[in-house]
């Protein structure tokens, strides 16, 4: 029963709480509550203290290189599964497209399937910040696997998965026209991959994810045209040297490195401090 100052006796509710206190109180000490003792309180105080941190930590320190690749793959295997399907139509649409679009053009064939280089990551990263666009972020936190986890894990699925789409659409481009895999092809759509990774990364954190994409594809597909529908500009691409081909794809793999860091470390923060779900889309 809770307590009250002097001033609260003479108060009717008071006066009632106790007598109803009284007429119940004959009935309460036939149920006593027996007290744990001091030493079972001890051992499970003992008990509880090899699940702290620093127990923790030391147990995670222990597992060896191997399961923690094991637990990643099985962490990405699972995130594959529950990607929307219409993301994986969507992609292999897109493969049939710029298998048709390489094998009927007129001029190279692997230029012509430039501007659809990006298209599946940009699109994957609706599925990589679902969670903070559909309002989900407060039930992914409470989740076993964090939403830092979460986002990262799915931005290994979008990248590779947009890798081994630009490999396996110039092998069918070479396989179909009887012209040798171009390396040189590939990786100009590889440093365009990186760039665009990383720009619609930065994009993304910035606004929300079906902005993002919006704004990028836009911007993407108007930038291949103008270089595709120049023939200076086209030839320069096609020219670039190596050495300046890869100084592009290592600023590209920078900028995606430091924006996946950037993402981690803020929504790390935004975790510790409490998530702004109406306000904080990026």
């Amino acid at each position: 029963m809770k307590s009250r100052g002097n001033g609260d006796e003479s108060n009717p509710v008071a006066e009632l709480e106790i007598e109803e206190y009284n007429e119940i109180a004959s009935y309460l000490d036939e149920y006593p509550v027996e007290f744990p003792s001091e030493m079972e309180i001890d051992k499970t105080i003992r008990i509880l203290d090899t699940y702290m941190p620093d127990h923790m930590n030391a147990h995670l320190k222990q597992k060896s290189s191997g399961n923690s690749v094991k637990e990643l793959f099985q962490l990405v295997y699972g995130e594959v599964a529950v990607f929307h399907k219409s993301y994986w139509l969507v992609c292999s649409m897109l493969l049939l497209f710029g298998y048709w679009l390489g094998t009927h053009s007129t001029t190279d064939p692997y230029m012509s399937v430039l501007f659809i280089v990006p298209v599946p990551f940009v699109l994957g990263l609706l599925e990589v910040f679902k969670g903070r666009d559909q309002g989900l972020m407060e039930i992914e936190l409470t989740c076993k696997i964090t939403a830092q986890q979460l986002m990262l894990t799915r931005l290994i699925v979008v990248l590779i998965g947009n890798m081994a789409f630009v490999f396996l659409l110039n092998l069918l481009i070479s396989s179909e026209t009887g012209i040798s895999i171009s390396w040189s092809a590939i990786s100009l759509s590889y440093t365009q991959l990186m760039i665009a990774a990383g720009t619609s990364l930065w994009l993304a954190m910035r606004v929300r994810g079906g902005t993002a994409v919006s704004i990028f594809l836009i911007v993407w597909f108007a930038l291949v045209w103008l270089v595709l529908s120049n023939p200076e500009l086209k030839t320069l691409l096609q020219t670039i040297q190596p050495t300046v081909l890869l100084a592009m794809a290592l600023c590209g793999v920078l900028l995606l490195i430091s924006q996946i860091y950037e993402m981690a470390r803020k929504y790390t923060l935004q975790t510790e401090r409490g998530y702004s779900f109406d306000t904080d889309h990026g």
